[in-house]
């Protein structure tokens, strides 16, 4: 393939992706990153124009090569802010440091013109952009444990084959005779990376649009736990042994909103959910019915230590101090907690916890009540004795 042809590939696969950064941003609002990854990629697209064009530009030869020179460094060092950014979800000043190199490449050429000697030319820039890429490709695979999205996979790699290409670029100019492959072909191909890195960008965005409208579909967007949707997809489709319901809810909570506002009960709400969410185990479902009204499934659960789960929630809910109005507020909860038998259904079960939970409700407020198969349990002396206190 001729230069001429190379060319125009190099510099249509950098104006492809700024035209698809500069899009997707304007439709997505203000992503991290996409804007300064626009503006890298179309330095580069500028820097490759330039470095293909003839004298009828009416730039002289060695101002046209250090200009290519120059944006195409910066063009990469504004790529890597550019991922750094969106691998990070926020923009920040220091996320810029990437393009302390490039400039300072920039400089030295402006104080001596090294840059007009292809072969130290290429092998600065490529070794400048194997830098950069390298560094931008460990941050997209190191994130990717904090953000687990498939697309993070496709874009480090496509950065990192990018980054040896770079290097074999250095290498075949370096050692023409022992170079694993010809610079040229290590340059189309990274032509191809160019396109690849550009298309998981994009994908990236996408997935995290997608994650985004699940969480909210997924979400009670007054507490931010778990929805009633979200609790009953999370549920197996066979219970079994040790299976556990347990339905919680607040205490005197239309008399918070009578007294001082829906706004505080609200405030009420936001504490108890979180409070809740705190205490139960991490491998559980939990969620908000509705309401003042949460619930919780258990897994390899004993009766004792379904019950021990809602009383230590009964107690950390029991801990929450809240002042309105000069008064102070200390909500509480009753629970109901009711196991799985053979020949129940879930839906016998739910219901078992939530007989369960109306006879907490009669018999005081604040207590935990346990369904057996022989009836209703109360709770333990101790709890009997907190129960009629807070009666």
């Amino acid at each position: 393939m001729d230069l001429a042809t190379v060319l125009l590939l190099h510099k249509s696969s950098f104006i492809v992706g700024a035209i698809c950064f500069f899009y997707v941003r304007w439709r997505s609002g203000s992503t991290p990153g996409l804007g300064v990854l626009a503006l890298g990629f179309s330095l580069m697209a500028i820097a490759s124009t330039l470095a293909g064009l003839d004298e009828s530009l009416h730039m002289s030869s060695d101002a046209r090569t250090f200009w290519s020179f120059s944006l195409g460094a910066n063009g990469y060092g504004l790529m890597a802010v550019g991922l750094f950014g969106l691998s990070r979800r926020q923009n920040s000043l220091r996320d810029w440091w990437p393009l302390l190199l490039p400039i300072v490449l920039t400089l030295s050429a402006t104080i001596t013109p090294w840059y007009l000697n292809n072969g130290l030319r290429a092998s600065v820039f490529n070794g400048s952009a194997t830098i950069l890429l390298a560094l931008s490709g460990f941050v997209i695979a190191r994130d990717f444990f904090r953000e687990r999205l498939t697309a993070r996979l496709g874009l480090s790699a496509s950065i990192w084959v990018a980054t040896s290409l770079s290097a074999l670029v250095v290498v075949g100019f370096i050692f023409p005779d022992d170079a694993p492959l010809p610079p040229r072909y290590a340059f189309f191909l990274l032509i191809i990376c160019h396109f690849a890195v550009a298309l998981f960008v994009l994908v990236l965005v996408q997935e995290r649009a997608e994650e985004k409208l699940i969480r909210l579909a997924n979400t009670d967007m007054l507490t931010g736990i778990p929805n009633r949707q979200h609790f009953f997809n999370s549920l197996p489709k066979v219970l079994g042994a040790g299976d556990a319901f347990v339905l919680i809810d607040i205490d005197f909570f239309k008399r918070v909103n009578d007294m001082y506002g829906h706004d505080k009960g609200d405030v009420v709400l936001i504490n108890v959910a979180r409070t809740i969410a705190q205490s139960v185990p991490p491998s559980c479902a939990f969620g908000r019915l509705g309401g003042e009204e949460f619930s919780l499934f258990l897994r390899g659960q004993t009766q004792s230590s379904a019950f021990a789960v809602a009383e230590q929630i009964r107690e950390a809910v029991n801990a929450v101090s809240l002042v309105f109005e000069g008064n102070q507020i200390t909500p509480s909860v009753s629970a109901g907690v009711a196991l799985w038998e053979a020949g129940l259904t879930e839906q016998n079960v739910q219901k078992r916890a939530d007989q369960a939970l109306y006879f907490a409700k009669d018999k005081g407020r604040n207590r935990v009540e346990l369904f057996s198969s022989i009836g209703l349990t109360s709770s333990s002396p101790s709890l009997e004795l907190r129960s009629a206190r807070a009666g």
